[in-house]
């Protein structure tokens, strides 16, 4: 498992920990310094001292932190490589981190600010198919750090969790808070609103890759489709096409398009449009505007 040292992934180790003897399972504490802080090696030591505590092998981890328009979306990439490496290496099966429901809130609430759809409000899956698991999703904060000062629990404290230049950080504590004025029972419904979210994505993307399975990329049979099947079909073809994400514009534009013609731009170099035969057809564009056209491959649905 994952425990970055602090209350959360503390307090799930130890539980872990206590519950492995009765289920047969072993645990491997696992802990990430990012190289982004001067004292980031102290937190690995902080979980270092947990695991050594409770006779658990320890493995600690250094990862190199690309720069990037988000440099805690580049530190989460950096980690969950080096945990999915190292799970590897160990034949671990699952990957346990510590989010807890307030995480699972502030995530939704920070994807609605940026104008999420629903795969985006689906916010962090309690399971991924690669492994990691969320076994305090359902878990609140505050419940989590009363049973770490109850098991008298030390725990490392990670200055970026109260620095208002992160959206997260502000969400936390300043929107969340007067919203709870309003409805203290908020962040349980935005957990709940992620779980419905997530099982309406899936559903709707099964749909959308029936879709385009059943139209062969024809434009007039697509059409037939509802607007929300019809959209995501056009985003999952393109993105697989382009190997680039697509904005809400962007699919507003390729939705027209099957009505009204014409070309869209969209990245990777690439432009998309409808053949004489009436089938969806991308075109890369070289620097000097010219391309081969091609037919749009069929969705990888594995």
């Amino acid at each position: 498992m994952a425990c970055s040292g602090g209350p959360d992934s503390q307090v799930l180790l130890h539980v872990l920990h206590a519950l492995c003897a009765d289920h047969g399972c072993s645990l491997i504490v696992a802990s990430v310094d990012h190289g982004l802080r001067a004292d980031a090696a102290a937190d690995v030591a902080v979980a270092g001292r947990l695991a050594e505590s409770l006779a658990l092998p320890f493995v600690p981890l250094c990862v190199t932190v690309e720069p990037g328009a988000s440099r805690q979306a580049s530190a989460r990439k950096a980690r969950y490589a080096a945990l999915l490496a190292c799970a590897a290496a160990h034949q671990a099966q699952r990957i346990a981190v510590g989010h807890t429901l307030d995480d699972q809130a502030e995530t939704v609430l920070a994807r609605l600010l940026r104008g999420a759809g629903i795969e985006g409000l689906a916010a962090v899956a309690p399971r991924r198919a690669d492994g990691v698991v969320r076994p305090l999703i359902d878990c609140r904060r505050s419940d989590v750090h009363a049973y770490a000062a109850s098991a008298g629990l030390q725990s490392a404290r990670d200055p970026s969790n109260w620095d208002p230049a992160y959206l997260r950080v502000r969400v936390r504590q300043t929107l969340l808070p007067a919203l709870c004025e309003e409805n203290p029972k908020l962040p349980e419904q935005l957990a709940h609103l992620a779980d419905d979210a997530r099982e309406a994505a899936a559903l709707l993307r099964e749909r959308a890759v029936t879709a385009l399975t059943l139209s062969g990329r024809r434009a007039d049979v697509l059409r037939e489709e509802p607007a929300l099947v019809r959209r995501l079909a056009l985003k999952i073809l393109v993105e697989q096409e382009a190997s680039a994400p697509l904005t809400r514009a962007h699919v507003a534009a390729l939705d027209r398009m099957l009505w009204v013609g014409g070309q869209v731009r969209v990245p990777g170099d690439r432009v998309v449009s409808v053949d004489r035969g009436g089938e969806l057809s991308c075109e890369r564009v070289a620097k000097r505007g010219r391309g081969i056209k091609r037919p749009l491959a069929p969705p990888d649905t594995k």
